[in-house]
């Protein structure tokens, strides 16, 4: 593997990672599509439904952050990467790679959490492995988490200039909660980190497309919609949901905020019609849930300010340290 491969690697996901797989030649899909999108799909049965898988890998420093630990966004982030494409969550792989010498206690903790996460969403883990390396060899845990689901009806409809986009709650508490544990801050903020059945299941019908901003924030996915469906997007500064500490936080680690991964929020597109409806079903699970912008025909990425309009362009790089 060559040094540029390794590069792209590290810490790719989504459209970086298509890309990878292209670089090393496995060009055969099959009948498989939207393998760009959050999960790939397969149309079964007569009635055109949607077969959806997904699989992350989750690497995380500190494995116990304020609010959760990394058990709780790998179940997190698997099923909302399902949920994100219109599916209904089946049933979750869980592959476990612990370093030798790893607590015991830590371990129990772990599990506790996604045994928990699994019980109330009533998603079950349906199958498993675990290996152990040697002491040094690994960075204390990895967690690869797989997930299938059905859709029958995915959420990937083009969107139009007008529509609006809506934000479900404040964004970068999950970045900045983590990143307050690494670097020995106080804050009171815990991680949003959360699976959203209960918040796409209330207005999916009326949605168009739907993103969870993880690696990249929202910066990455109104960029990767942009480019996907041929739109511009114009997002207002003043209208974008976020608690002061992540803004106070941000400006002293001199990180972008719109960079910054959340781990239980979207950002979906709904028509002009729907969007005030959607708005308000989503504030009854969170009050900062909002319409922040609109799909336009620039083809870019704006960001309306109190000094003018500036281009939201896509991260690249590392752009921050890991935390998901």
């Amino acid at each position: 593997m060559d040094k540029d491969i390794i590069k792209l690697a590290h810490g790719s996901g989504g459209k970086e990672m298509n890309e990878l797989i292209k670089k090393l030649g496995f060009s055969y899909r099959g009948r498989w599509q939207n393998f760009d999108d959050d999960s790939a799909t397969f149309e079964i049965g007569k009635k055109h439904e949607q077969l959806v898988f997904t699989t992350d890998t989750f690497t995380v420093t500190p494995i116990f952050f304020p609010g959760g630990n990394i058990g709780h966004i790998a179940f997190s982030g698997t099923v909302n990467d399902l949920l994100m494409m219109g599916a209904k969550p089946l049933g979750l792989s869980l592959g476990i790679v612990i370093e030798e010498g790893f607590p015991k206690e830590e371990l129990q903790e772990i599990i506790g959490t996604i045994k928990a996460i699994s019980e109330k969403t009533k998603i079950p883990i349906v199958t498993g492995d675990t290996k152990v390396m040697e002491k040094g060899k690994l960075d204390k845990i990895i967690i690869n988490t797989s997930g299938i689901g059905i859709a029958k009806r995915l959420l990937a409809e083009k969107p139009i200039p007008g529509d609006k986009i809506i934000i479900s709650g404040g964004i970068g508490e999950h970045a900045i909660a983590l990143l307050s544990k690494r670097f020995n801050y106080e804050t009171t903020l815990i991680t949003d980190s959360k699976p959203l059945v209960e918040e796409i299941n209330s207005v999916k019908c009326m949605i168009k497309v739907a993103k969870d901003p993880t690696r990249g924030g929202i910066a990455a996915i109104l960029n990767d919609i942009s480019e996907k469906h041929n739109v511009g997007i114009l997002i207002e500064e003043e209208k974008i949901p976020m608690k002061e500490e992540v803004k106070n936080v941000s400006e002293m680690l001199g990180i972008d905020p719109y960079e910054l991964a959340c781990e239980g929020r979207f950002v979906c597109i709904a028509s002009k019609e729907n969007a005030g409806i959607v708005e308000k079903k989503l504030k009854q699970f969170n009050k900062d849930a909002g319409i922040v912008g609109e799909i336009t025909d620039d083809n870019k990425v704006i960001l309306q300010t109190i000094l003018g309009k500036r281009i939201l362009s896509m991260p690249s790089g590392r752009i921050v340290p890991r935390i998901c």
